[in-house]
């Protein structure tokens, strides 16, 4: 189990990013032991989100922190059960709550922030890679990559 969960974090049932679910915890991506995108369980999406910080030594710097920006050009929106990101007026994250620990991530773009993710209700594209209606059970990371 990764310790580097942020404070305040609950797991959800199931979390479906771009077509693809995870079931039973988990988190979307991880570089090294990093997770730089969190989402938990709430009445609405619980949020947090790091950027490459130093594209040298791809540390991450928080710029999302429980739905509350940590940085001038976030802009952090809650309605009711959605949460929107953006960027410069740009969507990089937009996740909805179906129930308290049920949610659905329709639109991911997080190249603003130097990670090469990006996707919508159809697939996910990581890197080279498209993912599309894949499942992972049991907690765990859906993408890793080395430090």
């Amino acid at each position: 189990m990764n310790n580097n969960l942020p404070s305040g974090y609950q797991p959800l049932k199931k979390l479906t990013i771009c077509s693809n679910t995870l079931t039973g915890g988990g988190n979307l991506v991880s570089i090294g032991n990093e997770l730089p995108v969190v989402i938990g369980r709430g009445s609405t999406p619980q949020i947090w989100l790091k950027a490459i910080g130093d594209s040298t030594t791809n540390e991450l710097v928080p710029i999302v922190e429980k739905n509350k920006s940590m940085h001038p050009a976030i802009k952090v929106t809650v309605n009711n059960n959605s949460v929107l990101v953006l960027i410069s007026g740009e969507v990089i994250l937009s996740v909805k709550a179906t129930s308290q620990d049920v949610m659905i991530v329709d639109k991911l773009d997080l190249r603003p922030i130097g990670l090469n993710l990006y996707g919508d209700t159809s697939s996910l594209s990581v890197g080279g890679n498209t993912f599309s209606r894949n499942s992972m059970h049991g907690g765990g990371t859906l993408i890793g990559f080395g430090a």
